[in-house]
């Protein structure tokens, strides 16, 4: 590895880990990012632009989401993958005080807050 690709990965780790700071400071209960059965995360150019990769198990996305920084427009884009890597989904400009939406996207959709307590019971109990 050359002095320059190595750069690279060290800012494209520093990146991904304020990625995951700005996400965990959009919600006030931690459990909110653990209800996403995040399996895995990893530091990672995404076309063309530094992210920050988690492999969920939510109950609406199972697979990869990917959360990459356009750092010209200085916003987020949100790409959803499917378990073999397929993207089935973008989100583009994303402000960083918006990131709340990847709970809807990967854990409760549409849901309201009782129904998705009730599909959480639900799931317990038949299990």
């Amino acid at each position: 590895m050359n002095a320059q690709t190595a750069q690279q990965a060290i800012r494209v780790n520093q990146i991904a880990k304020e990625i995951y700071r700005q996400i965990r400071a959009s919600f006030d209960n931690i459990n909110v990012i653990w209800s996403w059965g995040i399996e895995e995360q990893r530091a990672m150019m995404y076309n063309k632009m530094p992210s920050l990769a988690l492999k969920v198990n939510g109950y609406m996305h199972k697979g990869w989401v990917i959360i990459s920084l356009h750092e010209g427009k200085d916003l987020y884009y949100i790409h959803l993958l499917d378990k073999l890597m397929n993207e089935i989904q973008v989100i583009e400009d994303v402000f960083c005080e918006d990131l709340e939406i990847l709970d809807s996207l990967i854990e409760t959709g549409e849901m309201n807050e009782q129904e998705y307590k009730d599909k959480v019971n639900t799931t317990f109990i038949n299990l």
